[in-house]
């Protein structure tokens, strides 16, 4: 008896694997196959076993997307593809423009700045403004060409002076944005569903970090540190809770929120003698930058196909096991 419920144990967690509606369709009856065809003395599933409801589940992953929980993945999508631009361009251009007044002095360090940030902020300005007037497919463009002109050139330096939090934060960004605008019904929808309280909320939660990381920080880091993630923290859960999609939105802009807090948490021992985090290398660092990086592609490429194939027949699919 021990035994059956350890494999069946071990057969829910390879079924976890599968999209929710499809387990709450079909878990039952694809367990009780499992379960029918497993030896008396078996303990674990068989390799093919394994290897099939894992392939299975890919398969389910990349069929066209349907149902309400895919519904709720556009809406949160959809809605970040207006909240990410407006967020990270004015978190960009408020602290820029705080440190450009007191350059104010030399001229021509403050032409030099002006001309850096235009490169920087520029593109995610004008990405906000044709996500606000609902221009998706040219939203689309600037965003990738922003991605590679920007983003990509500079991760060619030999010197991985790319790999730290505020240039991941760029990138992952750009590609995040991307995959709100590629695999939901784009600023469109997002306008719809947002209302004046999200805005607020954004403003907000940007005003507080900003402060605090443009005023606080030099002069109490730790309690700037503190106030910056408690305010991406309350941020996040007052969207995850504020409507529908509200989880999924605050989900995905979880993995820029990583990289803004990420900047401020990493002791200084791993930040090279000069206190800057572009200074640090090995493999740590890679593994802390670079794994959300991974995750927004795998979402990218997961989303866009679910959304650009044709919509499946309604009705309940069969299960996938081989």
């Amino acid at each position: 008896m021990n035994g059956a419920r350890g494999l069946e144990g071990r057969y829910r967690r390879l079924l976890a694997l599968y999209p929710a509606e499809h387990r709450a369709v079909h878990e039952e009856e694809m367990l009780g196959v499992l379960m029918t065809a497993a030896a008396p003395d078996q303990r674990r599933p068989r390799r093919g076993e394994s290897a099939a409801l894992i392939g299975g589940a890919i398969r389910i992953w990349l069929r066209p997307g349907r149902g309400s929980a895919f519904q709720k993945w556009q809406d949160g999508l959809a809605a970040v593809s207006v909240l990410l631009p407006l967020l990270l361009t004015t978190y960009w251009a408020t602290g820029q423009l705080s440190f450009l007044s007191s350059q104010g002095h030399d001229r021509g360090l403050f032409a030099a700045l002006v001309y850096s940030d235009a490169r920087t902020t520029g593109p995610w300005l004008i990405v906000a403004v044709l996500a606000l007037l609902r221009l998706r497919r040219i939203a689309v463009v600037a965003a990738a060409g922003a991605l590679i002109t920007t983003t990509l050139g500079t991760a060619t330096a030999l010197n991985l002076e790319f790999i730290s939090p505020p240039s991941m934060l760029y990138a992952v960004g750009f590609g995040l944005e991307i995959t709100a605008l590629v695999a939901s019904p784009g600023p469109t929808r997002g306008r719809e569903i947002l209302s004046w309280k999200h805005y607020v909320l954004a403003g907000v939660v940007v005003g507080a970090v900003t402060i605090a990381d443009n005023w606080l920080w030099l002069d109490h880091q730790v309690v700037a540190d503190a106030l910056i993630i408690a305010a991406i923290v309350a941020g996040l859960a007052l969207l995850a809770a504020s409507s529908p999609f509200g989880r999924r939105s605050a989900a995905l802009l979880l993995i820029p929120g990583y990289y803004l807090a990420l900047g401020h948490v990493v002791p200084p021992s791993m930040t090279g003698a000069d206190g800057g985090v572009s200074g640090w290398e090995g493999l740590l660092r890679i593994m802390l930058t670079c794994a959300p990086l991974a995750v927004v592609v795998s979402v990218t490429v997961l989303m866009a196909l679910r959304y650009i194939r044709r919509p499946l027949p309604a009705g309940p699919q069969p299960p996938v096991l081989s």
